[in-house]
């Protein structure tokens, strides 16, 4: 089993796209990823920017990502695709970051990055969290619902044998009723 004290995080894809290899092998020699077998968790986190992605992970798992400073205003944080190791989790658990959907970055008819990274998460995740505000339920594109729904009915189509956990996590409940 890999043992190690401190939280190391690597961006794994960045926000064009490109794969780092360099720092994928660094990650797996620093946390020793590689003496755990097969016996290690993927839990990815997918959602709107800037709905508090990293820092739920940051507070459920023992990661160190970065998250947005309130204080400097609302804007993208985690570009691309990041990883963390989880510290004191058994079995090995390694954090996945996306970046945020409905960025305006990336502007409104931009959304390759969102479903290939998405798709992405769902190969080869354990568990995904999908992160949402509360008062985007029910809303077309808000609650990224069109994401969604290509995601899902690709899931179903190529990765049928393989079970995925997806956790809808509701931010700031209201007193609206759903």
């Amino acid at each position: 089993m890999a043992e190690i004290d401190h939280c190391c995080s690597t961006q794994l894809i960045d926000g064009e796209g490109e794969f780092n290899v360099v720092g994928l092998d660094n990650f797996i020699r620093t946390t020793k990823l590689t003496n755990c077998g097969l016996s290690y968790a993927v839990v990815a986190i997918m959602g709107p920017q800037s709905s508090g992605k990293s820092n739920l992970l940051n507070h459920l798992f023992p990661t160190n990502f970065r998250e947005m400073d309130a204080f400097r205003g609302r804007s993208q944080t985690t570009k691309g695709i990041w990883i963390a190791n989880c510290v004191g989790i058994d079995p090995f658990t390694v954090a996945m970051d996306l970046e945020g959907t409905d960025g305006r970055e990336r502007g409104e008819d931009d959304t390759t990055f969102e479903k290939q990274s998405a798709l992405f998460a769902l190969a080869i995740a354990d568990i995904v969290l999908i992160n949402m505000w509360c008062h985007d339920i029910g809303r077309e594109q808000a609650a990224n619902k069109p994401l969604l729904k290509t995601v899902f009915q690709v899931m179903m189509r190529l990765f049928s044998p393989r079970k995925t956990t997806q956790l809808f996590v509701v931010r700031d409940k209201t007193k609206t009723p759903l």
